[in-house]
């Protein structure tokens, strides 16, 4: 029987006026996008709704901070939602106001189950638990809007967050992409500059070319099934010119959306199933008795790409990977689904890639077709490599998929399918060039991902087994529908098989971005005439060093995804002279840390990574010159470890110069006190800097012997780092727990001992870094004098901590400079922990340590626009110049002569001073801005009224509208925090006293209330202090660490002040008062 002609009811006219219709229908004019523009404003029932949707982003379009942004939206929805289903009925059947709802209530869904993982995550820290429960206020009516519009109850790509959720600027200008705005969004999204407007917005104007798909797809399926030759080929031709597009519009997202404004946004785009935020799923209060299960939004529920794949015949691997693929694409509009399953049947009855290969033309055409959509998924693996792989340590995609294994499993299968395919066409001019890139990206991509997989611990790629067509249909046929029972259950069975491939997410986040990519290729940059490309280079390295804050790292003669240029060392040696004129041009320097193929100086010459690789490339790192000391890169770094560990030594040994002759020689300098040269031990907080200048070069003395002063080092510098010397002793566990907080640590170096291991107060230290979340490096030191046995049994110890549940590093011992300069440029992911192996008598390694410090990127995240933060963490007082205080801004900006204020003393008030001046490293500066330490001179200010812990405030330009009076900023003696006990002998209870430690605030607190009986070791619990002295100024947020003697316990601050009226256990409460009342009763029978 003959093939029957594609009878789908694609839309020729998408008839917008009709809403009847459902929102979303495949048509030949706006391909996958909805088929009128979507509704913007909610009807007035839903007044309360809409309130909340605007005050909810992290900032609102007026500047102004929202509810996520206070971390109060899910307090605000409970106090403010009713239950609206009742008005979701009266307008059932006008299903473009059905998907509209269900687009509103999936965003207030996400944003109140995952808000307090984006507050977690705002700290540096993990995601943790979400909220574990849906209140009936949301969950009644999302799962009524959409079992209407045909979704699932939770926030998807194409109903909610991307195709759904966007207005015309001037509806006469259409879809251009400067006319594109959000109608919801998260962080700052409602303004189209930002990195979430443009990772949504970019989506919407590829999804515009999918027009082209639609037409080219039904045209190569009606011509296919009448054997009609001429019109298959056109047909292919708009198919490739269309992916061509979207291809293009899909590489702006490098400069539409960047990473460092990503990752505050995607938070919330979470899914349930398989993520660690929701461990049970998510019980949706008056729907279901058992917990729920969804995917999240997710690049992978669009259908441009599934389309294609099942017009062309894609045979993807029968692998859990493919069933999850399977499982994603239940998530997207009804009519999709159908249209997808419409062109497959079609395909497979018509037998498109068996027609396409019946002609060398066509079999051509049909390769060009399968290599736009290679294409698409490299971009894809680019994408994710560079912003996700690199940066990020949890362990599942938006949508529950894994990462690392994931977007692979398809574009392996797209490159089997050309290989095949190029047989049929091996004479048609092109097609030799096609599979020639493609052969080498596949080999580019088995290398990358077999990296990432050893990197992560995880398997590679799954055996694949090639599934004929016969098996794909019925694999395909028996895939689970969609209906309103299935909705409300939650996820298939497919998530068992996720869960066995828990590496990491891929193709859900298209547009993640650290660095700006060009328009033109880079080799273009590097090669090409210099008149034409030079002020494009330019550019890009000003980008770069601006987001590295004055010093960023570049491959040059490689691409940005790795692979080689192909550069002769003659073209190499014009690409670094181009460099030095950038460099030059920026005020810049640069040095070369490696090179390949290139010969010459063997210090940096290292071999090639692959033995097939023959063209030169290097890695430099470039560096501005600073205009002056406010522009000096800083790093803090706290050196910690036992007593005896050799952290003194060492830190002399760096930063004075020379070598330690084994018996205490180069850590005399170091120390402050007499007892502490007496006996050898750190007893105070210690600082050091160390100075590298622009062309990395250590800042060193041109006198043999003399040392710099810190005036000298400061100013002849473009980095600093800033060492803080803690003391090992136990003894000293105070003073060292409150260098580490008020220090406010970029990374922290733990000093072992290879003779002795992890002992005594190491394993201590360690755990407050990782409970701190601040990056961990580790020195193994006295090498020299250490037995091969013994060193190997230290190794093993310190191996078996690091890579133990509750620290969850990867060590990696560094060997030799190549490891050590791709090991530092990627150590902002606090997973990696690098090792080290010095000794500080006969300098191995040292080498290694001082290039690894000049490297260390810039780690922190610093708000300068906030209003100002400065801690106070040591005290002076100053011949001739008055009362001066240290510490660090932790946001804002304080120039020299700001009034400011000071406090709280003992009773809570803060007294009104002005800056007199400012130092960075006992030099004079005008400014200092947040993520800086410096020293401010203060104006008529006595020393005994400032202490440590203090914070230095700007005063309030307004005054009290009560009082007339400037206010007084708030402080507290009693707050509640989220605590986990860490190690304690008995239970603990109220009136339980301990030494809370808060940033540079170390005071005696009493627990007054939990929110059960008693906690003990390994409980997580929401616990009530008061302070015993006096209060402190304290924010939501804040990191807190109790003790007693060693730690017991830490925690975060949720909320500031306490009331007893409310107390955290209302029911133990009420056993408690009602206890009393029994107790006085007895009294009182006793009396009579």
């Amino acid at each position: 029987m003959a093939p029957s002609l594609f009878d789908f009811p694609v839309l020729h006219d998408t008839r917008p006026d009709d809403s009847t219709l459902p929102a979303f229908m495949v048509s030949t004019t706006r391909g996958f996008l909805p088929r009128q523009e979507p509704v913007v404003e909610l009807p007035k029932e839903f007044a309360a709704l809409e309130s909340l949707l605007q005050r909810m982003p992290i900032k609102t379009l007026s500047g102004e901070t929202g509810l996520l942004g206070t971390f109060t939206f899910g307090d605000t929805v409970l106090k403010e939602l009713p239950d609206l289903s009742p008005e979701v009925e009266k307008y059932r059947d006008n299903l473009v106001v059905m998907n509209a709802l269900y687009r509103d209530y999936s965003f207030l869904a996400s944003a109140y189950l995952l808000e307090p993982c984006h507050e977690r995550h705002m700290r540096g820290e993990e995601y943790g638990l979400g909220r574990q429960s849906l209140p009936r206020c949301i969950a009644l009516p999302i799962v009524k809007v959409a079992e209407i519009a045909g979704f699932k109850p939770f926030m998807e790509y194409a109903g909610s967050y991307a195709l759904f959720n966007y207005r015309l600027q001037d509806p006469s200008k259409g879809l251009e992409y400067d006319n594109l705005r959000l109608i919801r969004a998260f962080e700052a999204g409602l303004d189209p500059s930002s990195s979430e407007a443009g990772f949504v917005l970019v989506h919407i104007a590829m999804v515009k070319e999918s027009g082209a798909l639609v037409r080219g797809a039904t045209d190569m399926l009606d011509a296919c099934a009448a054997r009609d030759r001429e019109r298959f080929n056109e047909g292919l031709c708009t198919l490739v010119g269309g992916l061509s597009k979207v291809n293009a519009v899909m590489n702006t997202m490098w400069k539409r959306s960047k990473p460092n404004g990503y990752t505050s946004f995607r938070t919330f785009i979470f899914g349930i199933t398989s993520q660690s935020m929701f461990p049970n799923g998510v019980m949706y209060e008056g729907v279901s008795e058992e917990p729920l299960s969804f995917r999240g939004e997710s690049g992978a529920n669009d259908s441009m790409i599934p389309m294609c794949d099942n017009l062309l015949q894609v045979q993807m691997p029968e692998t859990p990977l493919t069933d999850i693929l399977k499982d994603f694409r239940q998530y997207r509009p009804g009519n999709h689904r159908e249209f997808l399953e419409a062109v497959r049947d079609s395909a497979q009855q018509s037998g498109v890639c068996e027609f396409a290969k019946g002609d060398a033309v066509s079999a051509a055409l049909y390769l060009q077709a399968l290599d736009q959509v290679r294409d698409f998924r490299w971009r894809h693996w680019c994408f994710t490599r560079e912003y996700i792989l690199k940066h990020t340590s949890h362990p599942t995609a938006t949508g529950g998929s894994p990462i690392v294994t994931w977007l692979p499993n398809q574009l392996q299968a797209v490159l089997a399918q050309m290989a095949e395919t190029y047989e049929y066409c091996k004479s048609i001019h092109g097609a030799h060039d096609i599979m020639e890139a493609a052969n080498t990206q596949r080999e580019t991509l088995q290398r990358e991902v077999a990296k990432y997989c050893g990197e992560r611990g995880v398997a590679a790629f799954p055996q694949h087994s090639r599934a004929t067509p016969r098996a794909a249909t019925m694999a395909s046929r028996h895939a689970p529908k969609q209906d309103p029972a299935e909705r409300r259950k939650g996820e298939s069975a497919l998530r068992r098989a996720a869960d066995d491939h828990d590496e990491l997410r891929i193709l859900d986040e298209l547009g993640l971005s650290d660095d700006t990519k060009p328009h033109v290729r880079l080799k273009t940059l590097l090669a090409g005439p210099a008149d034409d490309t030079l002020p494009a280079l330019v550019a890009l390295v000003k980008e770069r060093l601006a987001e590295g804050h004055g010093e960023a790292l570049f491959d040059v003669g490689l691409e940005d995804n790795g692979d080689s240029m192909g550069f002769s060392t003659a073209t190499w040696a014009s690409a670094l002279a181009r460099m030095a004129a950038v460099c030059e041009q920026l005020q810049a320097d640069y040095r070369l840390l490696l090179t390949r193929n290139v010969g010459g100086d063997g210090d940096v010459e290292v071999g090639p990574r692959d033995a097939k690789e023959t063209g030169a490339s290097g890695k430099m790192m470039l560096r501005q010159r600073p205009e002056s000391v406010d522009a000096v890169i800083e790093t803090r770094i706290a050196v910690v470890g036992n007593v005896d560990a050799g952290k003194s030594t060492m830190l002399g040994v760096l930063v004075k110069g020379g070598l330690d002759d084994g018996r205490g020689k180069a850590r005399v300098n170091l120390f402050r006190h007499k007892h502490e040269m007496e006996s050898g031990r750190t007893s105070s907080v210690g600082m050091e800097i160390m100075g590298f200048d622009s062309k990395g070069d250590i800042v060193t003395s041109t006198t043999a012997g003399r040392k710099l002063t810190w005036e000298e080092i400061g100013r002849r510098s473009a980095k600093v780092i800033s060492f803080t010397d803690l003391a090992g002793h136990e003894r000293y566990l105070r003073t060292t727990v409150f260098g580490l907080l008020s220090s406010e640590p970029n990374y922290c170096l733990l000093m072992v001992a290879a003779n002795n291991g992890l002992v005594g107060m190491s394993k201590e230290h360690l755990g407050i870094a990782l409970a701190l979340n601040v990056p961990v490096m580790v020195c193994i030191t006295k090498i020299d004098i250490c037995p091969p046995q013994i060193l190997e049994q230290t190794i093993t110890q310190l191996t078996k901590i690091l890579k133990s549940p509750g620290a969850r590093k990867i060590p990696i011992f560094i060997k030799n400079k190549e490891e050590c300069v791709n090991t530092a440029t990627q150590f902002v992911s606090r997973r990696i922990c690098p090792i080290f192996q010095v000794s500080n008598v006969t300098g191995h390694n040292l080498d290694l340590v001082r290039t690894f410090l000049n490297i260390l990127p810039h780690h922190g995240n610093y708000d300068s626009s906030a209003p100002l933060e400065f801690h106070i963490n040591d005290t002076f007082s100053v011949p001739f110049v008055g009362t001066v205080v240290s510490g660090v801004v932790k946001s804002g900006v304080i120039h020299a002569g700001d009034t400011i204020l000071v406090g709280p003393d003992g009773l809570g008030q803060f007294t009104t001073t002005k800056v007199r001046s400012i130092e960075r490293k006992r030099i004079q500066v005008p400014a200092c801005s947040a993520g800086q330490s410096a020293s401010l001179a203060l104006r008529n200010v006595r020393r005994k009224d400032v202490r440590k812990g203090m914070v230095v405030l700007h005063k309030p330009d307004k005054p009290d509208a009560a009082t007339g009076a400037p206010p007084n900023p708030k402080v507290y003696r009693e707050f509640v925090a989220e605590v986990l006990i860490l190690s304690h002998a008995t239970t603990i209870k109220t009136k339980y006293q301990a030494m809370l430690h808060v940033g540079p605030v170390s005071q005696t607190c009493a627990i007054i209330d939990i929110d059960r009986q008693y906690i003990r070791t390994g409980d997580r619990a929401q616990v009530a202090f008061r302070f015993v002295q006096r209060p402190e100024y304290l924010t939501v947020g804040d990191r807190i660490l109790f003790r007693e003697g060693r730690t017991k316990g830490l925690g975060i601050v949720k909320r500031v002040g306490y009331d007893p009226k409310h107390p955290l256990n209302p029911e133990l409460q009420r056993d408690q008062d009602k206890g009393r009342e029994n107790q006085q009763d007895g009294k009182k029978v006793e009396a009579l």
